[in-house]
């Protein structure tokens, strides 16, 4: 028996409009540029879809040369959705028997692989950060160490004492300027340790005013008149000066010995219940209950099980529902490539980052087993140097055998010229990628999602990713939004030219798509954006926004792939 979670995810991958499930007689009173309108286009319909239709309009009597595979490299799929089931991918080498027919070292991979899964049919159901993990990986080396201008210190009987420095100073900076930044962890285990600074500098700053003022009552006025010459390049002195200081504002009190008494000297116990209380909200060990392997080991890559009807299948199966939902049979919305192959390689779990490794295999199975087009579940800051290896040789791989990669931007306001992400297409730091494509969503109105990410030169274009109506868990649909719908409306496109132009490889799919947007290029248009830690909204025009200055096209892009082939 079938059990389906209803999941709503938010930012990077599906956000979804309505928490109810769709009746699917209730939508079918409404037109189809009010539901699946990626398939509409801005002439005949007056939104800004993809123009599918239209293509298929071009397409006929052309000759349908291939059923293109579909990767996605992310979440769950329900493969047994009524209007998906024709379209899943099945692995003709494997059968469902318990036993490795292809010799690929992966049992029963039929319709793909949860690298999430565990030998005992268990799946992983927790994420984490990719910061989080690189703080456990580094933390006996540099967690206790605390620097300042030059010198380094470690708490010893609770008192602030100086010590050599790391051996490795290149990598202690990562740690501290890199991974404490991007991990809840991290930050609370140094808050832990600079609140030892605190109560060693205001014990003996005490106990220097109680010395020099015998008898007399303090005031906060009394200690910052004392200690306002404090060096201020001496970060420590300072950081614990100025939060005692704070602390006046925090206890709404100019008396000292509160401050002393309910801050100095309760901030370690305070910053160890805090970073306590993130630990246990932190399962750093599930992996290796649940899957097993040593996730920074590519070597170990035989892991995992075929369980894909997850938790977070509903994801997956909406993006799969937009490539490979069965044209003109009532159900749904209308899939852009009906005649692809889905395949699902489940790596991501909604919450938290995929481990690198998961994705880098991921790539090199889809490519070994036909997939024409990729799709990623999530672009990250964080790739660690030998993890970021793992993944530039994949998508070179993928590169070299003619697969196109596509991967959706997050929904977090931000500039990719002022953040980067990985992965993009300079990340090898030799030579572009040539068939990675970073996407954004837009919605029928032919403007950008306020939310998304947005890059002149770091995204390639946008694509209906709003309001979007596709397939469900459980026979049912559903109305969601985000940029992993657009990359979706990407794939589907890409695989429709593949389909009919099957010589055509990944990067000169890319280049048509790019060059056959519907342009807005000198729309202006409104944007959210990030200013500080503000959010705001401003004016750009679309060519700002994304390289091709537009909106994904199947049309012009079956019009461009036709004379690219023909006039050869």
């Amino acid at each position: 028996m079938k059990k389906y979670v209803l999941l709503i995810v938010l930012g990077c991958c599906v956000s979804l409009a309505r928490a109810q499930l769709v009746n699917q007689a209730a939508q079918n009173q409404k037109s189809q540029a009010e539901l699946d309108w990626y398939n509409c286009s801005p002439e005949e319909d007056g939104v800004y879809g993809a123009a599918v239709n239209k293509a298929y309009d071009f397409l006929k009597g052309k000759k349908l040369d291939k059923c293109p595979v579909v990767a996605f490299v992310g979440f769950g799929l329900d493969v047994e959705h009524e209007d998906l089931k024709e379209a899943v991918w099945t692995n003709k080498r494997e059968k469902a028997d318990g036993k490795d027919n292809d010799k690929n070292g992966l049992v029963d991979d039929v319709h793909g692989w949860n690298y999430l899964g565990g030998k005992d049919g268990q799946v992983l159901e927790i994420g984490t950060w990719e910061g989080n993990r690189e703080y456990m990986r580094l933390k006996d080396k540099y967690a206790d160490y605390i620097s300042s201008n030059g010198e380094f210190f470690k708490i010893v009987n609770e008192e602030v004492v100086k010590v050599d420095a790391p051996e490795n100073l290149e990598e202690f900076y990562y740690y501290r300027n890199v991974v404490q930044q991007q991990s809840g962890l991290a930050r609370a285990y140094a808050g832990w340790q600079y609140a030892y600074v605190i109560q060693s500098f205001g014990r003996k700053w005490k106990a220097e005013m109680d010395a020099k003022y015998p008898g007399r009552k303090h005031t906060i006025k009394d200690f910052a008149e004392e200690y306002q010459g404090i060096d201020m390049q001496d970060t420590l002195r300072l950081a614990a000066y100025s939060m005692i200081i704070f602390g006046s504002s925090v206890y709404k009190t100019s008396d000292f010995e509160v401050i002393y008494n309910n801050f100095v000297e309760n901030s370690v116990n305070m910053s160890k219940k805090g970073y306590e209380t993130a630990e246990s909200t932190t399962d750093m060990t599930a992996r290796q209950r649940v899957v097993g392997d040593n996730y920074l080991d590519i070597n170990d890559n035989v892991y995992g099980n075929n369980v894909l009807l997850t938790s977070d299948a509903a994801i997956g199966t909406m993006a799969a529902g937009i490539v490979g939902g069965k044209r003109g049979n009532g159900l749904g919305g209308d899939g852009i490539m009906d005649q692809a192959e889905i395949m699902t390689l489940r790596v991501d779990v909604g919450q938290g980052n995929p481990c690198l490794k998961d994705m880098a295999l991921s790539i090199r199975y889809a490519v070994d087993h036909g997939a024409d087009v990729i799709v990623l579940s999530q672009q990250n800051t964080l790739y660690p140097d030998n993890q970021k290896g793992w993944m530039t040789e994949a998508l070179r791989y993928a590169e070299k055998a003619g697969v196109l990669v596509i991967v959706p931007v997050w929904e977090l306001l931000q500039d990719l010229a002022q953040v980067t992400y990985y992965p993009n297409r300079w990340m090898d730091g030799e030579k572009e990628l040539t068939n990675l494509m970073v996407v954004a969503s837009s919605d029928k109105n032919g403007n950008p999602s306020m939310q998304a990410n947005f890059g002149a030169k770091e995204v390639d274009l946008f694509a209906p990713g709003v309001d979007i109506y596709t397939a469900y868990t459980g026979d049912t649909y559903q109305t969601g939004a985000g940029s992993g719908l657009a990359t979706a409306t990407v794939a589907g496109v890409a695989a429709l030219v593949k389909a009919y132009y099957p010589e055509l490889t990944g990067a000169q799919i890319r280049d048509i798509l790019l060059q056959s947007v519907t342009s807005r290029k000198d729309a202006e248009v409104e944007k959210g954006i990030v200013v500080g830690n503000s959010q705001m909204q401003d004016l750009y025009l679309f060519q700002d926004l994304c390289l091709s200055g537009g909106i994904l096209n199947a049309y012009n892009a079956v019009v461009a792939a036709d004379k690219l082939v023909n006039n050869k």
